[in-house]
């Protein structure tokens, strides 16, 4: 069962430290002011794939713990003079596995992760582990990419929540969380589906698909949020970024398949594409992670 963003009320923000972390924390505050949520600021050190620590000393280890320690209390004291509630963690162990431990042990209800950020094992950080991390994680992500806006809390523009779709059941577990959002910001809902063997945008949607997309609005509690059918061709990935930025979207909310990875790589990098492309940030929500079967990986959220 879908868990309502109105029961959301530990979020926990993983950070690298770095300053494309910076918008990731901004969106974890608005949403935590929003939500009446607390924040857990957390920060993971992996012995084994900072290159320094590939034969970890236990002193060089202290130090980067105490380091990170003294950087979570300067974010912990801007989050005091913004009245949020926190608490920071600094836990040393893998990524992956220690963030799930801690969303399980602190009951977690969001993740929010940066997706571009300091060097680790073979440069890479926490945004570029960032597909590993959404195959796994049993909660809602909110991944916030570098230089995204960060005005979608704000009053200045008609503010639009883009939710991709293939009409199938995951969309249907999906659409409640498209719509609180767009409900939580006062904006619009606008609905997309892509097919792959369809050249470019297309002008009109066919009742068919009209009659899917009517489908899924059935569903929701308040119908008259939603502002747009669209029905686009072309690269999966592509073709939502494109419609993303042609009606400047705030935010993009997924729903995403849970699959094995032996069935392929595709799947999964259409879904990370988006958020890698997007300008702005994307809400991907797994079933079959909610169902607490971590390991899962992505599948496209749009059928081609």
């Amino acid at each position: 069962m879908a868990k309502s963003m109105e029961s959301f009320k530990t979020i926990m923000l993983a950070t690298d430290l770095s300053d494309a972390s910076c918008g990731a924390l901004s969106y974890a505050t608005q949403l935590a002011r929003l939500l009446s949520a607390k924040i857990l600021v957390v920060h993971v050190v992996d012995p084994n794939a900072v290159p320094q620590l590939t034969t970890p000393k236990r002193s060089n280890l202290c130090e980067l713990i105490d380091s990170a320690e003294d950087e979570l209390q300067k974010i912990a004291m801007a989050l005091s003079y913004d009245l949020i509630r926190h608490a920071t963690i600094v836990r040393p162990g893998p990524i992956r596995e220690t963030l799930l431990q801690l969303i399980s042990e602190r009951e977690v209800d969001l993740l929010v992760i940066g997706t571009s950020g300091k060097g680790y094992k073979n440069g890479e950080g926490l945004g570029s582990v960032a597909e590993m991390l959404l195959r796994a994680m049993p909660c809602p992500v909110l991944t916030v990419g570098r230089g995204v806006r960060q005005d979608a809390f704000e009053g200045t523009h008609l503010r639009r929540v883009l939710f991709p779709t293939d009409f199938s059941e995951t969309s249907y577990g999906a659409v409640s969380y498209a719509e609180r959002l767009t409900r939580y910001i006062s904006g619009q809902l606008l609905l997309l589906h892509v097919d792959e063997r369809v050249a470019g945008s297309v002008a009109t949607v066919s009742l068919g698909e009209r009659t899917k997309f009517e489908a899924i609005v059935k569903k929701m509690d308040d119908p008259a949020i939603v502002a747009e059918y669209i029905f686009h061709g072309g690269p999966t990935a592509s073709a939502i970024v494109t419609v993303a930025t042609e009606k400047h979207v705030d935010f993009i909310v997924l729903g995403v398949h849970g699959r094995d990875e032996s069935e392929g790589a595709r799947p999964r990098a259409i879904a990370y594409n988006v958020i890698r492309l997007a300008r702005c940030p994307v809400l991907t929500i797994c079933p079959v992670a909610e169902r607490g079967a971590a390991g899962s990986v992505l599948q496209s959220v749009v059928s081609s």
